[in-house]
Parts: structure tokens; C-alpha cells; sequence
């Protein structure tokens, strides 16, 4: 059993009680398909430029961590937002892929389960994927310039 000693009203109260908005950047921010969860990449500049990988959980009293740690690279954690009744549940969860990016580079072509793109922010990008079994790793495809 998880025990969750802190709860905020929005997914942004949670952000900044994780690292206050003065001393980081939300590089991207995702919710699941229901609004259950959400997954978030925060740049934290003053401690040179750590990568905070976070995951929340939203139920009727607001949102609270589920837990986080070193950003950057490629992340998954067993975590299925819509049971879909098979065996296969207990395969899925959310990948996350955060990293840097070229100067100059406003958007990346990222490559899984199809193609996404993503914004780049502070030079970082976040790509999010909710309940997938991660059987392969996220490519960038493209960094796009304006």
C-alpha cells in the first residue's frame, strides 16, 4: 500500500510543491487517456541542469506524487491507465523519453507506435506513451528548426 502524505487541487500546485517554479522548468507535462495520471520532465538549471523524471495520481482529493527521479534518457514504469481485461495488463505502462536537443531545434520527430511530435523547450524535449508494453525504444527521427 502507497501512503500519500501531500495532495494539490491541480496538476500545477503538485509541479511547483515538487521543485518550486523559480528553480525549475516544465519541459513537458502529460495526462493518461482518463485524467489519472500524469507524467512530467522539470529542468532544474541552478543544480546543472538535472532532469527530473515525475509521475502524479489524481483521485477525488486532487493530485499527489507517485514518485520520480533522474530525468534524462528513456523511462517506464508499470502503470496501466485503462484495464483492458487480458492478461496483457500486467505488461503495460508509461514510457517516457526526455533529452537534449540542438540550439536552435523548436520540435523533435520522435518514432514509436507511429510518429509524434513533440516541443522542444529550454533545449529539452518530452515524449510520453501511456499503456505500452515497451517491447522497442523510442527513436528521434528529426529535430525541426523554424
Amino acid at each position: 500500500m502507497r501512503i500519500v502524505s501531500h495532495r494539490y487541487a491541480t496538476l500545477e500546485e503538485a509541479l511547483a510543491a515538487e521543485m518550486p517554479p523559480m528553480s525549475s522548468v516544465v519541459i513537458g507535462a502529460s495526462l493518461s487517456p482518463t485524467g489519472k495520471y500524469a507524467a512530467a520532465l522539470l529542468l532544474v538549471p541552478s543544480a546543472g541542469g538535472y532532469l527530473a523524471d515525475e509521475l502524479y495520481e489524481r483521485d477525488e482529493s486532487g493530485w499527489a506524487s507517485r514518485g520520480g527521479g533522474s530525468g534524462g534518457g528513456i523511462s517506464w514504469s508499470s502503470l496501466v491507465d485503462v484495464r483492458t481485461g487480458t492478461a496483457s495488463d500486467a505488461n503495460l505502462g508509461v514510457l517516457r523519453y526526455g533529452d537534449e536537443a540542438p540550439a536552435g531545434a523548436t520540435a523533435v520527430r520522435i518514432e514509436y507506435e507511429g510518429e509524434h511530435t513533440v516541443p522542444v523547450v529550454h533545449g529539452h524535449f518530452l515524449f510520453v506513451a501511456w499503456d505500452t508494453e515497451f517491447t522497442t525504444d523510442p527513436r528521434v527521427v528529426e529535430f525541426i528548426t523554424d
